[in-house]
């Protein structure tokens, strides 16, 4: 469950309804752990260099060598170290019911979830 799927579950308890999410890895999504987020916070520090060095009076003070260590903590700090807790305690304080696992449709209105261990948790949609 991505940045939508997080916010359909708000939506859904604003109107009253339930809401289940299923996700096999991280709550967050692509962009929070692997996309967006981790690729900007691995370019920023090298483009505002870059620009830095550009600046009349500024350039002489970043002339050193890009401090790598420091810019992968920057993104592991952005990527929260791929914990997902955050956004499970907003999903969990919007009431959303959340499953691990992966999710395939079964029939009308019906999810079957496999988690990692192999169990398989059925869900049915009131709505749908």
């Amino acid at each position: 469950a991505g940045p939508v799927g997080e916010n359909v579950a708000d939506r859904a308890r604003a109107a009253g309804l339930s809401t289940a999410v299923v996700e096999s890895e991280l709550i967050g999504g692509e962009c929070s752990y692997w996309a967006c987020m981790p690729s900007k916070a691995l370019l920023r520090p090298v483009v505002a260099r870059a620009d830095a060095r550009r600046v009349p009076g500024l350039s002489a003070a970043v002339q050193g060598p890009l401090d790598v260590q420091a810019v992968l903590a920057h993104r592991d700090d952005e990527t929260a170290h791929w914990k997902d807790d955050g956004q499970v305690a907003w999903l969990e304080s919007v009431g959303a019911d959340i499953h691990r696992g992966t999710g395939r449709l079964t029939g009308p209105r019906a999810v079957s979830v496999t988690a990692a261990d192999g169990s398989v948790h059925r869900l049915t949609a009131r709505h749908a």
